[in-house]
């Protein structure tokens, strides 16, 4: 490439750039010498590109329309130039500028121009997020990049220059490229400061992810958690001494009190399993103890609850099952031997149908036990011989009739047949046979008529007519019928008891059939 001293008379030579990195923009005549040169790629038509370029001038730039076509000149012709005396003696050549160079050097600079206009917006992006607070060094160096492009610009070596700036962008797009994992670093190394307590080095990592990227979710989150980590961190503190001292209800408090202060806090939330696991252990041991200590004292109740305790603290365990089936058979054994000693004290009391019931439940909870079938036999006679027994004395007067008193008579000798020598047995013997022996003894009983009177007694006979008369009846409950022709007729129901004074019974007819109608 050939260079050339600038000539006034030649318009279409292009001026060095006057360009610094972050300064002041290119002059306006850059964009003229560049059209120039483009200009002088078409020689065939020259003017028809002036005129071109001043028709888009003028929509840009109204006020310079008619001016524009004379700053872009005809080239004037090389004319060759006959050899001069200079040429024979071999004096130096002025050295031209091929319009093929200037047009490549029109586009080197435009390139450097497109490559200026990217480090530009990255670099006021990268200033929005104030990069000097967190990687001052590396923007640093890709400025100084740029800068030392800028002066081989101004040396006019475009090439090297356009080399060098897009060196600078490189630089400048790997900060911009490398914001994501420079976040995730400074977030990590925030986190990293949560975990070990470190509230300056988690605040200091946070603030500069927020400078990064203003209101950045995990970056506000960290933040705030970084408020929170003096006391959530003391809280955890005093867990962590609480646990080593084996003291685990007060760590388990502990913990869970700077969980709620910060759920996330990572230290906390995995010594509280270990925490809780040891009260789970802790808790069944004692337990399982106290389960076996309660069956030791038969205090099978007891030794369930805690059996049940143990179980519900780890369920897949087999030893509470264990224990709760020695609790289980305790308690049933326990039951079946408190029903026989109900059972065998009601026999001795002679509540008969109570110490059925009672055998009845040992043979529904195990139907082998022998003495709870025997007990179950000898309660149940019993129980239908009181019952026939206090059915007979409560109703003495029915014992003087003949099938009552054979009946009777049969209940008394089964009761004799048993010679038990139980005292409700004994009394209810003495008071049948007595109770049957009046039956049968008559009591005078005194009847008073008015000798117009026909009287007839149930099932003893009639009487006829008498104003007094007394017969002899056995105990029992006896009803007298009184007649009279037109009077109505009159009925008396009483009672021989032979515990009772003799009763003296009045029966007459009084009321006249013929009076009643008439009135």
């Amino acid at each position: 490439m050939q260079h050339r001293d600038p000539s006034p008379e030649d318009n279409g030579f292009i001026q060095p750039a006057e360009f610094t990195f972050g300064g002041e923009k290119p002059a306006q005549a850059e964009s003229q010498q560049t059209r120039a040169a483009a200009a002088q790629k078409n020689p065939r038509n020259q003017q028809h590109l002036a005129v071109v370029v001043g028709a888009g001038l003028l929509l840009a730039l109204v006020g310079v329309f008619w001016g524009l076509p004379q700053l872009v000149g005809k080239p004037r012709p090389q004319l060759p130039v006959a050899q001069t005396a200079d040429t024979q003696t071999g004096a130096p050549k002025k050295i031209e500028t091929s319009p093929y160079s200037e047009a490549e050097m029109a586009q080197q600079r435009r390139e450097v121009q497109k490559v200026l206009q990217d480090i530009l917006m990255l670099q006021e992006e990268l200033e929005e997020r104030q990069i000097d607070l967190w990687a001052g060094e590396e923007f640093s160096a890709a400025r100084a990049l740029a800068e030392e492009a800028d002066g081989i610009y101004r040396q006019r070596k475009f090439m090297q220059a356009l080399d060098k700036y897009r060196e600078a962008l490189t630089a400048i797009q790997s900060l911009r490229d490398g914001i994501p994992d420079r976040i995730e670093k400074h977030l990590a190394e925030g986190n990293e400061a949560l975990d070990r307590g470190d509230a300056k080095a988690a605040h200091t990592a946070f603030d500069l992810v927020l400078t990064i990227s203003e209101d950045h979710p995990r970056g506000v989150k960290g933040k705030a958690r970084a408020e929170k980590l003096p006391e959530a961190w003391e809280h955890f503190t005093e867990g962590k001494t609480a646990f080593e001292k084996n003291d685990l209800n007060a760590a388990r408090d502990a913990l869970k009190k700077s969980l709620a202060v910060d759920p996330e806090t990572r230290p906390a939330k995995e010594l509280l399993p270990r925490v809780l696991a040891d009260i789970t252990e802790r808790d069944y041991s004692e337990a399982m103890s106290a389960g076996y200590a309660a069956i030791a004292e038969e205090n099978f109740s007891a030794a369930k609850k805690s059996f049940q305790k143990a179980q519900a603290l780890k369920p897949q365990a087999e030893d509470p099952a264990v224990g709760l089936r020695q609790a289980d058979n305790g308690l049933e054994q326990q039951r079946i031997n408190q029903l026989f000693s109900r059972a065998r004290q009601q026999e001795a009391a002679e509540e008969w149908h109570a110490a059925a019931e009672n055998y009845r439940k040992l043979l529904k909870m195990d139907s082998s036990l022998v003495s709870a079938i025997t007990g179950k036999a000898r309660a149940e006679a019993r129980a239908q011989l009181d019952d026939q027994l206090q059915e007979l004395l409560e109703d003495p007067l029915s014992l003087g009739g003949g099938k009552r008193n054979r009946y009777a008579r049969e209940v008394l000798a089964d009761a004799r047949k048993l010679d038990s020598g139980t005292p409700r047995l004994q009394g209810q013997i003495e008071q049948l046979e007595n109770a049957i022996t009046k039956a049968l003894i008559p009591i005078p009983v005194r009847l008073q008529s008015d000798t117009s009177t026909s009287v007839t007694i149930y099932h003893v006979g009639r009487l006829g007519n008498f104003a007094e008369r007394e017969i002899t009846l056995k105990p029992g409950r006896y009803t007298a019928v009184g007649t009279r022709e037109g009077y109505r007729d009159v009925r008396r129901e009483f009672t021989v008891d032979p515990t009772a004074e003799p009763p003296t019974v009045v029966i007459q007819c009084a009321e006249k059939i013929n009076g009643v109608n008439n009135s």
